[in-house]
């Protein structure tokens, strides 16, 4: 395998929603912390489920740079009215997220196959089905791609068809479920169970699929890390990958 990494992916927790993708020295941070303003960063939102929103609300001190542009998150258009609202589901965040920062962050929509670019790389929402709208990212350049999916149902055919046919180099994804009396709960949920996983490695030959966002009902890992390993799944805190392997840099303690 060549020495030279051309990217790295970083886990806050095995449970958290946050990723941190570096790529030609630009950090794709995804439901994750934005505290600073930086050229190299670039902040997206898969959906408007809490869990991964408040990620995106912490690092609460940024409204004391000295900076008059915003943060900018980009993030799903959703135009969804609820519980008797007036306003979109995207403006009701939208507005909670600028005044918890005090206008020091933005949400910026964005629609499904909408391409947005930075120094070369192109970032193009997909939509894939979960309880809500949710958008996986695909973040390409010249020499490698990666698919973050965000939360979605394994279960359903048509998100796996949209995945296989991106083939990314590395795939990203929540896997919430892992024993076998879990498949049910996981169809339910619309969520992805390890199964659904493995029936998309049988597809993606040559692609890395590094685990996230597993379930909280597993407070002991060692069962898990034991099964991801016997079926060739990466599940670590910090990973560097090229075209032709990978190199876990970090584990879960």
């Amino acid at each position: 395998m060549s020495s030279k990494f051309i990217g790295s992916v970083r886990l806050h927790a095995p449970y958290h929603p946050s990723i941190v993708i570096k790529l030609d020295k630009i950090e794709f941070k995804i439901d994750s912390s934005c505290g600073a303003k930086n050229e190299n960063k670039v902040y997206l939102l898969t959906h408007f489920h809490f869990d991964h929103v408040r990620s995106c609300m912490a690092g609460g001190a940024d409204f004391l740079s000295l900076s008059e542009d915003p943060i900018k998150i980009y993030a799903p258009n959703d135009d969804r009215k609820e519980y008797g609202e007036t306003e979109s589901v995207f403006e009701i965040h939208s507005k909670m997220i600028n005044l918890h920062s005090k206008g020091r962050r933005k949400l910026v929509p964005i629609k499904e196959n909408e391409n947005i670019h930075f120094n070369g790389i192109s970032i193009t929402p997909i939509s894939l089905k979960h309880t809500i709208p949710n958008f996986g990212y695909h973040i390409k350049n010249e020499e490698t791609s990666i698919f973050v999916t965000g939360d979605w149902e394994g279960a359903n055919s048509k998100n796996r068809e949209r995945i296989i046919s991106l083939n990314p180099r590395v795939l990203i994804t929540e896997c919430r479920y892992f024993f076998d009396e879990e498949i049910e709960v996981a169809e339910e949920r619309m969520h992805a169970h390890v199964e659904d996983i493995l029936e998309l490695k049988e597809e993606l030959q040559n692609t890395l699929i590094i685990l996230t966002h597993i379930s909280h009902r597993y407070r002991e890992l060692d069962d898990i890390i034991k099964l991801t390993k016997d079926k060739e799944l990466i599940l670590a805190k910090n990973i560097s990958f090229n075209n032709t392997g990978y190199r876990v840099r970090e584990r879960f303690k």
